[in-house]
């Protein structure tokens, strides 16, 4: 893939991911938008023929998924946990779900435990959020070095930064706003590929 299809891609990608992020718009753009912005990745990584810019980029996306998977299940599993306390042990029976006592589910212990399942699987998934931001900020980093756009190093370092303050919601918005610069690196990006060092000399 040449670099201008990759740098294309890559604005397009940082583009729907910077919209994908706003709510009631939804994520089918978020999702669309990392594809392509990894595709993008796979294309300078062979332009420049640095693995790590591909293979730490794939390793952001799948520590992410992870990370969300195993909060959904962790979720899953306190919710069950919560209706097995009254009963319920198939989701599918309606007349479990019509007797049930919601005095007996609303109770310390039952909420305590949920909550604490809510906690587990928010620990878990910031865990590995650190964990795929310390892999994008080495991609972006390697990848401003070879395109020589400096941006790339702090977008990295700003999506990491706010990947620590996830613990809060104003990390979203930094994280937001790395996406932004994100697609500014993209746009700037220089779509030739550096002269190969060996060259043949010019006659004198």
């Amino acid at each position: 893939m040449e670099l201008s299809s990759s740098r294309l891609l890559g604005i397009i990608g940082a583009l729907f991911m910077v919209i994908g992020l706003i709510p009631t718009i939804g994520f089918l753009l978020m999702i669309v938008g990392i594809i392509f912005v990894l595709v993008a990745m796979k294309g300078y990584s062979d332009a420049y023929h640095e693995g790590s810019i591909f293979h730490n980029s794939l390793y952001t996306v799948v520590f992410i998924i992870i990370g969300f998977a195993v909060f959904i299940g962790v979720l899953f599993f306190g919710l069950m946990n919560l209706l097995a306390s009254v009963g319920i042990t198939n989701l599918t029976q309606l007349n479990s779900w019509q007797s049930i006592n919601w005095q007996q589910v609303i109770n310390t212990s039952n909420i305590l435990q949920f909550v604490g399942a809510i906690i587990l699987g928010l620990v878990v998934l910031f865990a590995f959020t650190v964990i795929a931001s310390l892999y994008f900020r080495r991609a972006l980093t390697t990848l401003g070095e070879k395109t020589g756009v400096k941006l790339f190093h702090t977008t990295g370092t700003v999506f990491f930064v706010g990947a620590l303050l996830t613990i809060i919601f104003v990390g979203f918005i930094v994280i937001w706003v790395s996406l932004i610069l994100l697609l500014v690196c993209f746009i700037e990006s220089k779509p030739q590929v550096p002269m190969p060092q060996a060259q043949q000399q010019t006659p004198q």
